[in-house]
Formats: structure tokens, sequence, C-alpha cells
């Protein structure tokens, strides 16, 4: 067997590790869960160390399934969770646990951010936006004026990528996309926003970055004799410079150029696009400065609940359909789908807007909240699953929308993720937006991006893109069907009226609660 790759995708649920071949062929995977605690609300943290052992545990697992000589990996690439802050002391031990990137304790200090006019501010929503409490900096700050002895203790401050291309080579870099995505750094206005650093109480944190921010895929060095001994693997392997979960599966779906869009199907939806030109308005976060490939800019528009409604919905109301699968009987999916087969478009009058968590874009509102309007008593636990799924492709169209708004059209859009083991949803996909949606042969983008980035930096491709070329491949297309899409405009203008309807009494029921 020739030579192959191997990706490393740490998720906020586990850590999985990918073999490919240089077509993109998988060889194996292998996943260690990762568990989260919650201390406070609003916090979430997870054991750094923890994180290592279960890389561990994947690259041992993945080889042994692979039944592949270590020597034959000839690259490794990784991604990770973002922003999620990494304290680590001069013996590189983590100081604390990890703040998660779903963590929102730093809310009073982007909430100061909110309240400086900068150019930093360009990336959320063009400035129209608040900052998030989930980003790098903000946490960074927190750490600074909650954890003293932390702060005084800590020589690097990573971001989780970096300090697994850290522990993997010994070598500290900043990836382009965390800087850019969650750091504020723009190649367009000089880099990072030092002034408003300053701004947010963040003196001292640059002495404690890495001093390099580096490009996707360029190798950042051999794996290190100490990880390769714990690995299983031979040291010395080139390493590339890695990047964040999101965007690595970008690359494993070949989403490298402006005209196709990556909807990565989760608890969430990002949707990420690549664009020629920057593009800032409210409800967007981004367009993210060469955070994908060098004079390119990466902009996302995000459903906040999408999968989570359906689980919520599954675990309330199918509690006998989950009992049967694990009993051995058909899935819930399988079960409900063929249910739903004949409800029309619309799910005879029920409309469900999907705000379980807020709404991330095109709104941008934390308050707003989920509905269910037209319920009758014609309707049966199906036609509920059925416009959970249509609220899904409402909310993704009305993102396009604000993307061509903007000049940024969607030839097509390729999809992974958990809504894929549902055909009939990503055909109403399809027939809701008018787009295209393309599945590939891979549908674990993240490794198989991660991957690509260790073909690159071992010499294998001259860049991401011709990797791409090779080992990325389409298995199946759902192409829209133009009656249902018609039909469809009716119901989703009607969705697009529930949100102003309701965001007042919404907000006032969430001040009256929070109060």
């Amino acid at each position: 067997m020739s030579s192959v790759f191997m990706g490393i995708d740490l998720g906020t649920g586990g850590c999985r590790v990918g073999i490919y071949d240089d077509t993109g062929r998988p060889l194996a995977f292998e996943d260690s869960p990762l568990q989260s605690s919650y201390p406070h609300p609003g916090w979430v943290e997870q054991d750094v160390d923890e994180w290592w052992a279960a890389l561990v545990r994947s690259v041992r697992g993945a080889v042994e399934k692979a039944g592949i000589d270590p020597a034959q990996i000839a690259g490794i690439g990784y991604d990770a969770h973002s922003a999620s802050l990494v304290a680590l002391d001069e013996d590189l031990r983590p100081l604390r646990a990890g703040i998660m990137w779903a963590d929102v304790r730093a809310s009073e200090q982007a909430q100061r951010g909110a309240e400086v006019d900068h150019w930093a501010r360009l990336y959320n929503g063009g400035g129209a936006d608040a900052p998030s409490a989930e980003w790098f900096l903000y946490k960074a700050v927190w750490v600074k004026e909650n954890e003293p002895q932390v702060w005084a203790d800590s020589v690097w401050l990573l971001d989780a990528p970096d300090w697994m291309g850290l522990k993997l080579t010994g070598e500290a870099v900043i990836n382009i996309t965390s800087a850019s995505l969650k750091m504020h750094h723009n190649n367009d206005h000089g880099g990072f926003p030092l002034d408003y650093y300053q701004a947010v109480g963040a003196e001292g944190l640059m002495d404690k970055m890495p001093s390099q921010v580096r490009p996707l895929g360029e190798e950042l060095g051999g794996l290190s004799a100490a990880a390769a001994a714990e690995l299983g693997l031979p040291s010395g392997i080139p390493v590339a410079v890695g990047t964040i979960d999101a965007e690595a599966g970008m690359i494993g779906m070949d989403v490298l150029a402006p005209g196709r869009m990556a909807l990565i199907t989760g608890s969430s939806n990002p949707l990420l696009a690549q664009s020629a030109t920057p593009i800032f308005a409210p409800g967007l976060v981004g367009a993210h400065t060469d955070a994908v490939l060098p004079g390119q800019y990466t902009v996302e528009a995000s459903q906040s609940a999408t999968g989570s409604v359906m689980r919520w919905f599954l675990q309330m109301s199918a509690q006998d359909l989950l009992e049967g699968h694990r009993n051995g009987g058909p899935s819930a999916w399988d079960v409900l789908n063929e249910a739903s087969k004949d409800i029309p478009p619309g799910s005879d009058g029920l409309l469900v807007t999907e705000y379980f968590q807020g709404n991330r874009s095109p709104y941008s509102d934390a308050k707003a909240r989920g509905t269910f309007t037209g319920l009758g008593l014609h309707h049966r636990r199906e036609h509920l699953y059925r416009a959970i799924q249509e609220a899904t492709c409402y909310g993704l169209e009305m993102n396009l929308r604000t993307l061509r708004e903007h000049g940024l059209q969607a030839q097509s859009i390729i999809a992974c993720g958990g809504a894929l083991s549902s055909p009939p949803w990503m055909q109403m996909h399809a027939d809701v937006t008018g787009v295209e949606i393309v599945i590939t042969e891979v549908q674990d983008g993240p490794s198989l991006g991660s991957a690509m980035m260790g073909a690159v930096a071992a010499g294998r491709f001259a860049d991401l893109p011709e990797a791409a070329a090779a080992m990325v491949h389409e298995a199946h297309v759902y192409r829209p069907d133009p009656e249902r899409h018609d039909e469809y405009r009716f119901w989703v203008a009607q969705y697009a009226q529930l949100y102003p309807a309701l965001k007042d009494v919404q907000h006032a029921v969430h001040d009256h609660l929070a109060g």
C-alpha cells in the first residue's frame, strides 16, 4: 500500500481520527468520546488532558483498524472546536479546565467590546451586531480579571487547534482561521487590532500568544519524539498547520471557491461560503480575511438550533419510537419519514420557528424563541416532525436570501452531518431553497479536510484546491422539484413574518423571566 494521510478532528463530543489514501478513500475511523462539565450557568468546560488521552486512543485505534504500518502515514492534519481557551504553564501543563467554545461567561467583557467603535467589529455584522461572548479574546480577558493566578502563571493562552499543534510538534503558532474567526485578526487592516485589545482590557495577552499567524496546510513541523511515542507513530511525520472544525469541513467538501456553500448539519447548522470580496452585513459573521485560503473571505450565516430541536422533539414526543429502535426496531427517523411522506408542503397549516436557542442569523437575537403556530386538532405527531424539518429549511432560505442581497449566490450547497440520515429532509432542503444539495462520498468532512491538509504539508499536493480535486468526490445530488419549490414560496413568506410579529412579545417574556 502507498502512503496514507491522517486527519484528526477534536470535537465537543469526542476525538475522531480518519485515515485516507491520496484519492480520499477512507481506510479507518476511530472515535473516543469526551464529556463536558457545567460548573455554573452559561459555563462549559472540558478536561484538556482528556483531549490528549482521547486523541491517543483514537490514533492507535484507527491505525489498528486500517491494518497499516504506521510508517505509511506520510502526513497529519488536525482541526478542533474554537474558541476554546487553553491556559498552559511553562511545562505545557494545563492550569485549568479548557473553557469551551459554547461557554458564555465572558458576556460582560464582550459587552465592553460592543461599546468600542473600531474596525475590529466588522466581522460582527459589519459592526451592527454585538461581539459574541464565545470569542477567544473575551474569554482571555475574563481569565485575567477573574483568575489572576491562572493569568500570571500562563505561559501560553491558546485556542484548541493551536494547543493540538503544540502538543503534536512542540511548535506554537496561531492558525489563520482561529485568528480571523475568533480573535478579530484582519490582514486587510494590518493583523491584530492591538488598540481594540487594549480597550477591552486585554493588555499583556499578546505576550501569552504565539507570535506567528500561519496559513492552513503549511508544514508546522515534524511529529515530535514525545508525541510519536504516545501515539505509536514514527517521529518526524510532517504535521500541517490546522484549523477550526467547521472550516476543515469546508475543505473536506471542496468548498474552496465562491459559488459553493457548505451546510454542516448538526445541533446547529452553520452555512459557510467563500467570497472574492469582503461582505459585511447584520446577521452575518465575517467575511473573515484569508481564513481558509489567501485572498478569499469566509462568511458564515448560522442557525443556532436545528438538529437540537429535532432531538428535543423526539425525546419529548417519540420515546416509544426511540425505545423500539433500541430493542431492534426501525429508527424513529424511518418511522416518522414513512408516516409524514404524504403531508403536503406547509404541514397542513403548521408553521414552526426553530429559534429554541435564539437566532444567530439573520437576526442576531439571543432573546428570540421557538414557536408553533397554526395547530389544529387534525394535526398529528408526524405533522410536528415535518414542520420542524421545514422550519430548519426555511431558516436556511432566509440566510441564503441575506447572502444573495450582498451578491453571493449559491450554485450548489454541499451538505454533511446528522441530517443526511433522513433523505426526505435533504430533498426538502433542495425543494425549499431551489438549490441543489450535494452529498460527497466521504461525509466525515472535517477529518477528510484535516487529512488533506496533511497531504499538502507532506508535499503530495501543491495546495488545498489540488488536494480537493483528487480527494473529494460527489456521491449524490438532491435536485429541487420545481412544483414543490413554487409551493414553498408561500410558506417561506409566512415564516418570514413570524419573527417581526412576535419579537416584542418574546423580548418582554425573556426580560420578565430574567428580572
